[in-house]
């Protein structure tokens, strides 16, 4: 059921399912909602619940819901939260194959979660205060079960490394204070075995190598002019051989970074766009969301990263961020957030009439 960017261009606009009617308020955060898929083939929808109309209350639990993309069944409900989750993130232990969470919520409580075990709690922690939210995390992993947490605020821009198996020995990242880092991803960098952790703030993008054995960690940053001041989004990614980084701003502005030469491949201003997330769709196509026109733009890797379609999705919300799911049903879609501020399935209009029948005049 895959479709590629022929699809695209035939069909311009996706049709929506409303499997999901989890609310949320599509505030903070770089990423809100996380999808994953189990051992088993099993896709799921990992979903803070937030319970809009009494938010201030102290008694009110806000959780997370593990959600079967299929049936649309709560399969995991994930306490532990006192205050509205604004990141949840998931992660795969390339090493162990077991699956992971981790979130945080507006008090600064991190917690991460252990979904190959029930969802148990490997840590849980909110001793370490902030001027503001935590806006992004990571989880880095290394041989014999090693997990490391990695936060960031967005005002101070302070960033730590937290070993779960001994958090007292966390290690603060070099030069990230006053950052305002809004994004965090991540780099393995397979030439030198070496983690890279990299941080998207104000005017600057900035990755720092970490090392558990050592106190400093070297770093080095790339800049972005006034005119896009916010670095909110990013993605490493794999082509030709090469490992890239492709960086969004808010006003039209694309930067793509050869990690490994440490130079700019490529600059890009797109005007009348507001830019956020990109979602690598296969080997040849990267989408990317434009929040003004609630669209995705569909860019070619092998022609010269040119803009091959747009897609309009009117019924989208891209405050945030779209994900790309491979969902049992509908094949290869969007998750993103609806007008109605729900989280949605976007689906391919050719796709929806091959599963649902052939269209019949009344």
């Amino acid at each position: 059921m895959s479709f590629d960017c022929q699809d695209f261009i035939s069909n311009p606009n996706f049709k929506f399912k409303e499997i999901v009617v989890e609310k949320t308020e599509c505030l903070g955060g770089s990423f809100q909602y996380d999808t994953y898929k189990d051992s088993n083939g099993e896709v799921y929808l990992i979903s803070p619940y937030w319970d809009i109309d009494n938010l201030d209350k102290p008694e009110i639990q806000h959780h997370i819901n593990i959600i079967n993309l299929k049936n649309q069944k709560v399969e995991m409900k994930l306490t532990g939260h006192k205050d509205r989750v604004i990141t949840a993130r998931y992660f795969q232990d390339p090493f162990s194959k077991k699956n992971y969470l981790i979130s945080a919520d507006r008090k600064c409580r991190v917690i991460v979660w252990d979904l190959s075990d029930n969802g148990k709690q490997l840590y849980n922690h909110d001793d370490i205060k902030y001027e503001s939210f935590i806006y992004s995390v990571l989880l880095i992993f290394e041989p014999n079960d090693k997990i490391y947490a990695v936060i960031s605020t967005l005002v101070s821009g302070e960033s730590w490394v937290i070993p779960l198996a001994n958090p007292k020995n966390k290690k603060e990242l070099k030069d990230t204070k006053e950052l305002n880092v809004y994004f965090m991803t991540y780099w393995w960098d397979d030439n030198k075995k070496q983690h890279n952790i990299i941080s998207c703030g104000k005017n600057k993008i900035q990755i720092n190598q970490f090392k558990e054995e050592t106190n400093t960690n070297e770093c080095y940053s790339f800049q972005t002019d006034d005119k896009h001041p916010y670095n909110l989004g990013g993605m490493v990614y794999k082509s030709k051989g090469k490992d890239y980084l492709i960086t969004s701003c808010t006003y039209g502005l694309i930067k793509i970074i050869d990690l490994q030469a440490r130079t700019e491949f490529k600059s890009m201003t797109f005007e009348d766009v507001f830019l956020y997330s990109f979602v690598r769709w296969n080997e040849q196509y990267i989408l990317l969301n434009d929040t003004l026109q609630r669209r995705i733009l569909v860019i070619d890797m092998d022609d010269n990263y040119k803009i091959k379609s747009k897609v309009l999705c009117p019924e989208m919300y891209f405050d945030r961020f779209i994900r790309k799911v491979d969902h049992p049903i509908y094949g290869e879609s969007i998750l993103s957030v609806g007008i109605d501020w729900k989280i949605k399935l976007f689906v391919n209009r050719n796709i929806t009439r091959t599963i649902e029948g052939p269209k019949t005049s009344e």
